[in-house]
């Protein structure tokens, strides 16, 4: 059975409702580099699946480890354009702890990139996305957040 998820184009809009996983540990956020980007790992939900298990499931499809969602620290309303296409999501970001030791690389689709744990403190030195993390997640004080974003 294919699952469908929750995005949808209408004209040159994409909308969309993502999880994403903060794998903080010593202070440390776990990112996927590729090119001269860094970010989160994250999908689209499907339809019936609760954010906290698009979550579990995305991490152990990208990184092939066992976690659990710990606590939804940002829901953001986030509208910006790339090459052309305009996105406006719904993002759920959980703070997630991995179960088992978090691998040096990623598998998206058939290509692998590679995992690095950056400081919180150095994240706003990087090209990281989504951006207001940058910020947000340095200072983020243990309570739910609700950020609307538009570039």
């Amino acid at each position: 059975m294919q699952h469908q998820d929750f995005r949808m184009k209408i004209d040159s809009t994409v909308f969309g409702v993502r999880a994403t996983a903060l794998i903080v540990n010593d202070n440390r956020l776990l990112v996927v580099e590729d090119e001269d980007s860094f970010y989160t790992i994250g999908c689209a939900i499907q339809v019936y699946e609760a954010t906290e298990d698009a979550v579990v499931r995305e991490v152990r499809e990208e990184l092939g480890v066992a976690s659990r969602a710990v606590q939804l620290a940002f829901i953001v309303e986030n509208r910006f354009e790339q090459t052309g296409v305009h996105y406006h999501n719904i993002e759920f970001h959980y703070l997630v702890d991995l179960l088992e030791d978090a691998p040096l690389t990623m598998q998206e689709d058939a290509k692998p990139l590679p995992c690095r744990w950056l400081a919180l403190d150095d994240l706003h030195t990087v090209n990281l996305k989504p951006a207001f993390l940058k910020a947000a997640l340095p200072e983020w004080d243990g309570q739910l957040r609700h950020i609307h974003l538009k570039e």
